[in-house]
């Protein structure tokens, strides 16, 4: 790529889940509900904040790319943080790039030197980042990978999104979602297979948008109900820029949360 990429022109491309042509050798499509659970163990390797979990110079310093070589079969670099899958996150990257290139296109890798290849082009650290940034939007996983945030902030911020977690008594698990799209689109099992996890997710979240506007809207309606807040349309944006956003309180409000 001559340029870097942008988010605007990745969003713009996958309204309809169109394949990204990133050069000649190189086309990512977006990955299937059918890839769901591989997918979900697979996407830690793209997310680890690197910067903001290790302390040491030699590592901040290096391209992800390079400290996902270095962190290949590491088995005591695994334990001293701890990140047990650390050591196969190089695994992961393979098998992602894998699957979203399709089996019409080779990735290999040269064991000696960790190398990667697609097609007939190497993967230099520039070019991985790039590929990474794809990944993370065209698959719809809650991750900023342009954000800097430092050690202190990410573990208190973890802690908080645990606690939060914990106050939601009503869990869901995957396959509760996809009963739940089934019942509301009339779809089968094999449509949703067949439907791309970032078009499976925001059809969830849109459908939620729907009924919480149209449960607002009647209470309004009938006079029973005064918003506080203007009533936001169910077809309006459900992209969330920050998945922190919530979590993002002032220090005393924080602390009281995490202590």
């Amino acid at each position: 790529m001559d340029k870097p990429i942008s988010k605007q022109s990745l969003f713009h491309l996958l309204i309809f889940n169109q394949p990204f042509v990133y050069s000649r050798f190189i086309t990512l499509h977006p990955l299937k509900m059918k890839d769901i659970v591989p997918f979900q163990q697979y996407q830690e390797a793209l997310t680890l904040r690197k910067d903001a979990v290790f302390q040491e110079k030699e590592i901040i310093k290096m391209s992800y790319l390079d400290f996902i070589k270095y962190a290949c079969r590491n088995e005591k670099l695994a334990r001293a943080y701890p990140i047990p899958m650390l050591p196969f996150y190089y695994d992961f990257i393979i098998a992602l790039l894998q699957m979203a290139c399709g089996e019409n296109t080779k990735v290999r890798w040269e064991p000696s030197s960790l190398a990667i290849y697609i097609g007939g082009q190497e993967i230099t650290p520039p070019v991985f980042d790039d590929l990474r940034k794809i990944l993370i939007i065209q698959n719809d996983i809650d991750f900023d990978a342009d954000e800097f945030m430092n050690r202190d902030t990410e573990n208190a911020l973890k802690k908080a999104r645990e606690f939060e977690a914990k106050k939601n008594r009503e869990k869901s698990d995957l396959e509760d979602y996809i009963d739940s799209l089934i019942i509301s689109l009339k779809l089968t099992e094999q449509e949703v297979s067949n439907l791309t996890i970032r078009k499976f997710w925001r059809y969830i979240r849109r459908i939620t948008k729907q009924e919480e506007y149209l449960a607002c809207r009647t209470g309004q309606m009938s006079g029973l109900v005064t918003l506080k807040e203007p009533l936001s349309y169910w077809m309006t944006s459900i992209d969330i820029t920050d998945p922190y956003a919530h979590l993002k309180t002032d220090e005393a409000e924080l602390r009281s949360k995490i202590t």
